[in-house]
């Protein structure tokens, strides 16, 4: 008899500043240490079963005797996940799942070496080019065919499809202006997992227009004459954790502290 094919990881990578993100920071400043393991367990709960786990009222009621924790503040600490996008809450209200796009993301960087890794099309958050760049990644249609779906139900349809091509396009665009800004300005044309880290900015950050916010940070990088990847994403750190997520938000703090210098108040490295 065949063994069953392993979907879940042994192990899972943890940033070590995954305290300093914001939404992780939101769940431990309203709940404390309690909320922050939770997310942990859940976390280990999601990479042991693959990209997702399933959210039941049976995996509520195992998982809270599991951590000793009141069920009902579990569901409170998951409310809030899914408010601040820590968990896709489309997924969650479709399907009972926890999974979110850095999940899915870190799942198949960590599963690169196996063969093929199957993700239905309804779960998948990537999109299209992120999702493309995995070779073993396999996006299975499970849907099936209903023969009662009205004709404004296939309208409907259409014009999601239509949307959701739109912003495939958007988000080539944007993929193919960073990199071309990349390669021609010094930042090592050939450093494709340096491009891929950065790129990754588009799908995981805040940022109301992370495309123009990505190229403000590099063009300031190269001001400084520092074309590295841990300075442009030191620059979008802050940025992030400053509540600067848009353009307008980045040039009136930048406009803020070049007049306090001017002033002769404290100098502040740039960007």
């Amino acid at each position: 008899m065949a063994r069953p094919k392993k979907e879940g990881l042994d192990y899972f990578p943890l940033d070590v500043d995954i305290d300093q993100d914001d939404k992780i920071a939101l769940i431990e400043a309203k709940y404390g240490l309690d909320g922050f393991s939770i997310v942990i367990k859940l976390l280990m709960k999601i990479y042991g079963n693959s990209y997702f786990y399933q959210w039941t009222e049976k995996e509520q009621i195992l998982f809270s005797k599991r951590v000793n924790v009141n069920i009902n503040s579990v569901n409170s600490v998951i409310n809030d996940c899914l408010k601040w996008g820590l968990f896709s809450k489309e997924l969650y209200e479709n399907d009972k799942i926890l999974s979110s796009k850095g999940i899915q993301k870190r799942y198949l960087e960590a599963t690169s070496r196996r063969t093929k890794v199957n993700i239905p099309r309804e779960h998948l958050l990537l999109n299209a080019d992120v999702a493309n760049s995995y070779k073993n990644l396999i996006i299975v249609d499970n849907n099936p065919v209903n023969d009662e779906i009205n004709t404004q139900s296939k309208e409907k349809e259409k014009g999601e499809e239509s949307e959701r091509e739109t912003t495939t396009e958007r988000e080539t665009e944007s993929m193919s202006a960073i990199t071309d800004f990349w390669d021609k300005n010094g930042f090592g044309a050939n450093n494709v997992e340096a491009k891929k880290q950065l790129l990754s900015w588009l799908d995981y950050s805040n940022f109301k227009d992370p495309k123009e916010v990505i190229l403000k940070a590099m063009n300031i990088a190269c001001a400084s004459n520092k074309r590295k990847l841990n300075y442009v994403e030191g620059i979008l750190h802050n940025w992030q954790n400053e509540s600067l997520l848009t353009i307008e938000d980045i040039n009136n703090a930048q406009d803020k502290t070049n007049k306090t210098t001017k002033s002769g108040g404290t100098r502040y490295e740039s960007w």
